[in-house]
């Protein structure tokens, strides 16, 4: 490919993740120096384009900071009177449909000497009023060409970004992030259309980006790779974070994959320690090459296993001390070894980037102690204290972990990843791995749930906790307003009388009929996050970085428009070799730094010509075959954990037995710190008392009424909520006493003001003092 004027070159990077532990003081800036390299290289290997594949931020609001950071560098990099040498050929309301429809280089109010393109990622994903993103902010800001933005889900049109240098033509194919569920039924059943140059259709090259779960966890989850036009020549891969940027040849559709994977470890899994590179695609008309470059600005990361039951000289009866000190000796070598890596990688590096994380930084080290067999397991943060100035991680060095006890091995894998194996990092799960639609469930019945729809309302909750969406639940309920009437309107239009049990008939309908419709567009579904994978396998295999290929032009003539349906698979099952690694959705838990580290614009040269019509892609024959990349070990990765966490107070009731209707009750029932009297003529008077143990009272009358508490609830509250009172008991009709019952519970897990109130406490004067019931407890 020495044919420099009709070769375009494109350095490709996926998963950015700008922002990610940005508050950290050792971790914070490393997703921006990795950015900031990939710009770099861009400049010293003097690209024609960047194509960015998704999760460019890792918030989906990212912070005053992130922007500014980010502007920044695309303003240092991107801007320059450097000619670009490609030109754009198809519509800019089509493919970027913003305020400002046009490609930035061709903007002639912005000097653009570096043309960036970019898909939307599962973090900076369009959300809230108006569907923006920060992206958005990026494109209208003419810094980035943002394209794949789909404005229906239910029908998919991917028309491709129309480029040329020379005599090379690149139709640039680019799909954002959908909910993989989502996107697996459109698909499945035919409702997304590839569009193509309808002019010498079998003279571009066709190169699709997306966003999506590679590698298969269940049904529906994912997308597989047979899903995608045969006519495709080569497929970027965002969204899983292993590199394993040399191509892979799928033989089912005849095209190859590359994957990039992230430029920043947002989690302590095996893939997230494979060495980073972005790759460097240079297309030359039918035929590509992909050249690898190491990112040097990477933070060193190793990880390694320990099962304390082949340790020799280590058994169940050794004490913490000897356990901590082989741990200690482990982690010491691993630093050591870390910083091999690292001057392996410095030397790999290009020579034009300056190494922004010092001679010697802080690795991140993970190991993960398997203490199976009877061994004791100690506390992980106070362990990494040793280490708390030599590890960017000292919070979680240490991961214990056992294996279940099991013999089949799908067992084995599901309760790995229930137990949290597959979660390297502890970092608290999102909203998404909670079945908020059983919570929504439990405190929300039938009768106050008349028209709302439990898995829209789960879904508006997501968006809400995950996204910061902060009007994401009163646009759902509007939705569902509005929507409910509308349909009820077309049914009812033909019928007169509407009384008020038909209008709840037809509204029972409705709801039925939408939460059919939720279930298939998979609201209110656990969301496996990037987090929850057992990324523990082995990297692929590398294949040959210099895959010179080409295609034989198809002979059939492509006239009018054709179904690109048939381009697609039927949705059948898909068994994926690929494991990612994959990023944390919520970094908030782990700081380790801060509490352990106090101290104008051109049009190209070449004449525009009339711009290419698209047509509808459908098959086309494949002809000839090209070199296969070596295929890699295929392993299974094990299904996320589900985990429900009902309310406390929600299993807390209080239920009276009466076995006679003619006598009167006695007493009081309780709940949590609340005092309900009877409708007798009781009085109940609190006052406060010493004890701060409870007692619970049982009448003990003549007659056969009582008062039984099935289950206790227990205050959480404090002051006045769970004060001390007292019961005093009279009654016109009987004066007998009540027994007292102390009941000394002194759980851990409820809370104590640390109040003592004994001062002022009334100490008992007299016999009425036996009847009181006394609330507080330690």
């Amino acid at each position: 490919m020495s044919d420099d004027r009709n070769t375009l070159s494109i350095l490709v990077a996926t998963d950015n993740h700008l922002g990610y532990l940005e508050r950290d003081p050792i971790r914070g800036q490393d997703s921006f120096d990795a950015f900031s390299e990939i710009l770099q290289l861009a400049q010293a290997y003097k690209v024609d384009m960047v194509l960015l594949g998704g999760d460019l931020f890792h918030d989906n609001k990212p912070s005053r900071k992130s922007l500014h950071q980010a502007l920044s560098l695309l303003r240092k990099h991107c801007l320059g009177d450097k000619p670009v040498s490609i030109e754009y050929l198809s519509d800019p309301l089509v493919d970027f449909g913003s305020e400002f429809p046009n490609v930035n280089y061709e903007d002639p109010n912005i000097n653009i000497s570096l043309p960036v393109f970019s898909i939307h990622g599962n973090h900076d994903d369009p959300s809230g009023h108006g569907n923006l993103s920060a992206m958005d902010m990026l494109a209208i800001s003419g810094f980035v060409n943002y394209f794949g933005k789909q404005a229906q889900i239910e029908n998919i049109r991917v028309s491709p970004v129309l480029l040329r240098k020379g005599e090379t033509r690149l139709a640039l194919f680019g799909l954002g992030n959908i909910r993989d569920e989502r996107l697996h039924r459109t698909i499945a059943r035919k409702h997304m259309t590839m569009c193509r140059p309808s002019e010498d259709t079998d003279k571009w090259f066709n190169l699709m980006v997306l966003h999506q779960n590679r590698a298969a966890h269940g049904p529906k989850n994912h997308i597989p790779e047979h899903f995608l036009s045969d006519f495709l020549d080569l497929v970027v891969w965002g969204h899983e974070h292993q590199c394993m940027v040399d191509p892979e040849y799928n033989h089912q559709r005849a095209f190859y994959v590359s994957q990039p994977g992230s430029s920043v470890a947002t989690s302590l899994s095996p893939g997230e320690a494979v060495a980073k590179h972005v790759a460097l695609v240079k297309v030359n008309r039918r035929n590509f090459k992909i050249d690898k470059i190491r990112l040097k600005n990477v933070r060193p990361f190793v990880l390694e296993d320990v099962v304390l039951a082949q340790v020799p000289g280590l058994s169940p009866q050794s004490t913490e001390k000897e356990i901590v000190e082989y741990l200690r000796v482990r982690v010491e070598k691993l630093i050591a070894h870390a910083q091999t890596l690292y001057n392996v990688q410095l030397n790999k590096g290009s020579e034009v980037v300056e190494p922004a994380l010092g001679a010697q930084p802080k690795p991140l080290v993970r190991v993960r102690v398997d203490y199976t067999g009877g061994f004791e397991s100690f506390h992980p943060q106070r362990f990494g204290l040793l280490f708390a100035d030599r590890v960017a991680n000292p919070r979680d060095i240490v991961y214990f972990y056992r294996k279940p006890r099991s013999s089949s091995a799908a067992t084995t894998d599901t309760r790995l990843a229930r137990q949290g194996l597959a979660n390297e990092s502890a970092i608290p799960e999102p909203v998404d791995a909670v079945h908020v639609e059983s919570l929504i469930g439990e405190f929300l019945d039938d009768a106050s749930m008349h028209m709302l729809v439990d898995l829209e309302l789960a879904d508006a909750v997501r968006l809400f906790v995950q996204k910061g969406d902060t009007d994401a639940i009163a646009q759902s309920l509007k939705t569902t307003i509005v929507d409910t009437q509308k349909i009820i309107l077309e049914q009812t239009l033909s019928e007169l009388d509407i009384n008020e049990k038909k209008l709840d008939e037809h509204i029972a309908k409705t709801r039925s009929m939408r939460r059919k419709k939720a279930v298939e567009d998979g609201k209110g579904l656990v969301v496996e996050t990037q987090s929850s994978r057992d990324a523990s396998q082995p990297a692929k295999s590398s294949a040959a970085t210099d895959i010179a290929t080409s295609k034989t032009n198809a002979t059939t003539d492509q006239k009018g428009l054709s179904d690109s349906n048939t381009g697609f698979g039927n949705g059948s099952d898909y068994d994926s070799s690929d494991s990612g690694n994959d990023d944390e959705d919520d970094d908030d838990f782990r700081q380790a730094g801060e509490d352990l580290n106090l101290p104008k614009g051109r049009r190209s040269a070449a004449a525009r010509q009339t711009k290419p019509s698209l047509t509808l892609a459908s098959k086309r024959p494949r002809a000839g075959g090209r070199v296969a990349a070596k295929a890699s070990e295929e392993t299974d990765m094990p299904p996320p954990s589900l985990v429900a966490r009902p309310s406390r107070n929600a299993r807390s009731t209080l239920s009276a037995k009466q076995s006679s209707n003619d006598t009167k009750s006695e007493g009081a029932q309780f709940s949590g710190s609340e005092a309900i009297a009877s409708d007798s003529e009781e009085s109940v008077e609190p006052t406060p008392v010493a004890n701060r143990k409870r007692q619970r009272t049982a009448a003990t009358t003549s007659s056969a009424s009582h008062a039984t508490a099935t289950k206790r609830g227990r205050g959480r509250g404090r002051g006045r909520g769970r004060g001390a009172m007292s019961l005093q008991h009279s009654s016109a009709s009987n004066n007998s006493q009540l027994p007292v019952v102390n009941i000394d519970d002194n759980d851990s897990d409820d809370d104590f003001d640390g109040k003592d109130n004994s001062e002022n406490s009334l100490e008992p004067t007299n016999a009425s003092a036996f009847g009181r019931f006394s609330l507080r407890k330690r």
